[in-house]
């Protein structure tokens, strides 16, 4: 015998093997949630259908301008084509009138001086030219959704491809323009031809004007980024058998998302009408936290299912090689770090085309960041808004609440020292506040605008 601490004291816990607690916890989770997927279907009975929602889904609405409203996008795209090649003989005359100038034998200082209103006025043309396509392009579908009552998963479909061709456009314009700027300058920037800097296994090496082409601006619309650059890294070869693999684990996806929305979010949503009505605080309460499990499964499996599954698919179809669409955000300590680390496309949009733009013109940090989060909060409302047919700024407030909840969990991790417990509050935030609150209040305000439920069409 000799002197030896127990085996859970905290000398000798921590370097014990723990892999038989994690099964046993595992076990018990298994074992909970096949209970409540027992009682739900013995209370509600089996309410998921996968062949009513694709009948719903394929048989057309009758809604004759929204179907109009998917070309409309493709018009303008190519009208964003159409002013960059406007953008490229606007910088062609300006050589041909600086070399003129040139041959006129005038001063040094007053050659820049003209060059420099020649670059100011074709840059302030081509400016007003993509911001009026681009509103056109955000505001015409919303628009039309509106007006038409267009059913929600139409719209919400619409809606998506409208935001994203919004984003997409935007860089487009931003990074041209820029392109410009190093051509006026005889610079070259990274990636071109000439560059010396070169994403890997590129199959094309380009330089400005040569990316103004429409099968570069069509790669570029269908690749899963929404910012553009003249190359990408592309991978090698095309993996058939991965293809079939994950379409049938996302085919697997959708139907995860489409049982937890219909079998569990909407009877425990309809439930929770009455609470909020009487002003129940209490039931109210239960109800949220009841609500909270499987809106988690359901962002658990859309998020897998759209960054690890859809935009992997897009990748291998297009050979696109960078697929970090997203890095350990279960890991985050604190809010802001979440926000740096779950949607990496969004992420680098917002970086690149705000952020860091705003720090470049003096803009203080806080405030460049308080932009961000505004254009995010702007387009979480439409997202939800609009194929709802309300704007109720539900959604925009809870991204907006997120800047104090950041600064928050900041201050937390450094005065405790402890990033778990900046974790906690960041999974509390997540999975029993913000998600289940909202969707409660979007379906309740649903339905007093239209004293109708979805009748079976799920929850966004």
């Amino acid at each position: 015998m000799a002197p030896r601490a127990s085996l859970l004291s905290s000398e000798r816990i921590r370097l014990l093997n723990q892999s038989g607690v994690v099964t046993l916890v595992f076990i018990i989770l298994a074992a909970a949630n096949f209970r409540l997927i027992l009682e739900n279907i013995m209370k509600y009975g089996l309410r998921f259908n996968p062949f009513s929602f694709l009948k719903n889904a394929i048989t057309p609405s009758g809604n004759t301008p929204l179907v109009l409203c998917w070309p409309l996008l493709a018009f303008f795209a190519l009208s964003a084509l159409a002013i960059e090649r406007f953008a490229v003989r606007l910088l062609d005359m300006e050589r041909r009138a600086a070399a003129v100038t040139d041959k006129r034998s005038v001063g040094y200082t007053e050659m820049n001086k003209a060059a420099a209103r020649r670059a100011s006025a074709t840059e302030h043309l081509v400016f007003v030219l993509n911001l009026l396509n681009t509103t056109a392009a955000l505001l015409a579908p919303c628009a039309i959704i509106l007006h038409t009552c267009a059913e929600l998963m139409p719209g919400f479909a619409l809606t998506m491809a409208t935001c994203v061709l919004w984003l997409k456009l935007v860089s487009y314009a931003h990074v041209n323009f820029d392109y410009r700027v190093a051509r006026r300058r005889g610079e070259t920037r990274p990636g071109e031809r000439g560059s010396g800097q070169y994403p890997e296994n590129v199959e094309q090496e380009l330089r400005y004007p040569e990316n103004i082409a429409l099968g570069n601006l069509a790669y570029f619309l269908a690749a899963p980024t929404l910012c553009y650059q003249i190359t990408y890294p592309r991978s090698k070869r095309f993996r058939a058998r991965w293809m079939v693999k994950k379409l049938f684990m996302f085919t697997g996806g959708l139907g995860l998302m489409l049982f937890v929305t219909e079998q569990y979010i909407q009877p425990t949503i309809d439930n929770s009408m009455r609470p909020l009505k009487e002003m129940d605080w209490l039931r109210m309460l239960e109800r949220i936290l009841k609500l909270s499990i499987p809106t988690l499964y359901w962002w658990l499996a859309m998020f897998y299912t759209l960054f690890d599954l859809w935009l992997n698919i897009l990748a291998e179809v297009l050979r696109f090689g960078d697929r970090e669409f997203y890095k350990e955000w279960w890991n985050a300590t604190t809010v802001g770090e979440y926000w740096r680390l779950w949607n990496q496309p969004v992420h680098k949009w917002m970086l690149r085309h705000v952020y860091f733009p705003l720090l470049r013109h003096k803009v203080p940090k806080f405030y460049a960041g308080f932009a961000v989060f505004f254009i995010s909060a702007v387009f979480h409302e439409v997202l939800v808004g609009v194929p709802l047919h309300m704007v109720r700024l539900w959604a925009f407030w809870g991204l907006m609440a997120q800047v104090p909840l950041m600064i928050v969990t900041e201050w937390l991790k450094n005065k405790l020292k402890n990033d778990r417990i900046g974790n906690i509050v960041f999974w509390i935030s997540f999975c029993f506040v913000g998600q289940p609150l909202a969707m409660t209040l979007y379906y309740h305000d649903h339905l007093q605008g239209y004293k109708h439920p979805f009748q079976g069409t799920p929850i966004i």
